[in-house]
């Protein structure tokens, strides 16, 4: 009986054991306790954007402007938001054309009017010059920087210029081309001009902090180049996503060496969304994406200010026959 019972506790001891074992290489082969280690060859993923400035690097200082009053501001928004108005369909996306039609059956014409998509905008309503856009919105970005925060006025003309920026950013066509320059310009390597104006699209980053309760605000602009906002004024923007972005060029941060270039730093300015412009025009866009896919239906054809027209019985000239027939609806005359 002893042998038996001590026989027993040795299986169990042993199974007991061998359980520990096997849950032990369990999660040593899961990983839960040992970490896997990337084999030789294997090139880690380089960051979307960085997460801090590298040791050493130097931040242009900021651009000073003087303090404008309102008034001068507001002119320039208003022109702003005119100018991106396409002057043929005044912004509606839509060409209105009147017929008057004649046939020998209706005496009456009858007019009617056609819509159609706007040949210059392509029904979006937005102008697709960047020689009439250009100026404006360069003379408004610097003026963002230097309102008075002070003034009474200031957060309504900054409501104002954040609606007509945002309204930029729907523009489609137009923004691509309104920044192709200054994009080319930073792909390649070459900074702009200090203290110039400049807009440019890209994804948008997480803030780096710089010290001080500043941040600089990350966009990408292709995979190798970035742009830093300091500051900007209108914000308009959740992160994450395409932007528009522009501000007053202050320099490139120096002293550093990574995988993004030069990367230049805007003071004020904004940033808004970039979105597909939407069609206004009659014609339909099924994918959304700013271009008509097929003519608009014929009941974009309306009869315009004319009612039934009523048909007239034509006359003979002939005096006989008309007095013939003038005399035929009088009483005959029964006096003898």
């Amino acid at each position: 009986m002893v042998g038996n019972s001590t026989v027993r506790r040795c299986v169990v001891v042993a199974l007991l054991l061998g359980g520990i074992a096997a849950i032990s290489h369990g999660y040593s082969a899961d990983g839960d306790v040992k970490p896997k280690v990337a084999g030789k060859g294997v090139v880690p993923t380089a960051p979307d954007f960085p997460i801090s400035l590298p040791a050493g690097a130097v931040v242009p200082e900021p651009v000073r402007s003087l303090a404008v009053p309102p008034d001068a501001c507001v002119g320039r928004v208003v022109a702003l938001t005119r100018t991106l108005q396409c002057p043929r369909c005044s912004g509606t996306g839509t060409k209105v054309t009147r017929h008057r039609d004649l046939t020998a059956a209706r005496a009456v014409p009858i007019m009617r009017e056609t819509r159609a998509d706007c040949g210059d905008c392509r029904g979006t309503g937005f102008s697709l010059s960047t020689a009439r856009v250009s100026p404006v919105l360069d003379s408004v970005i610097p003026l963002l920087g230097s309102t008075d925060p002070v003034a009474p006025a200031t957060a309504k003309i900054l409501d104002k210029a954040r609606t007509a920026l945002e309204r930029l950013g729907c523009s489609g066509v137009l923004v691509e081309r309104l920044t192709s320059t200054t994009r080319n310009a930073i792909t390649s390597g070459r900074i702009p001009q200090p203290g110039a104006p400049c807009s440019v699209t890209g994804e948008l980053g997480q803030p780096i902090p710089i010290g001080g309760g500043a941040r600089l605000i990350p966009v990408k602009v292709s995979a190798h180049s970035l742009v830093f906002l300091r500051a900007p004024v209108v914000n308009a923007v959740p992160l994450g996503g395409m932007v528009l972005a522009g501000g007053v060029v202050a320099g490139a941060i120096s002293k550093v060496d990574w995988q993004w270039g030069q990367a230049i730093v805007l003071d004020g300015g904004y940033i808004v969304p970039l979105v597909v412009p939407e069609h206004k025009g009659p014609g339909v866009d099924a994918d959304k994406d700013g271009v008509i896919d097929r003519p608009p239906a014929p009941a974009n054809t309306k009869r315009v200010g004319c009612g039934t027209p009523q048909p007239r019985t034509l006359r003979s000239r002939n005096p006989d026959v008309a007095h013939t027939r003038r005399s035929a609806t009088r009483p005959t005359d029964l006096r003898l």
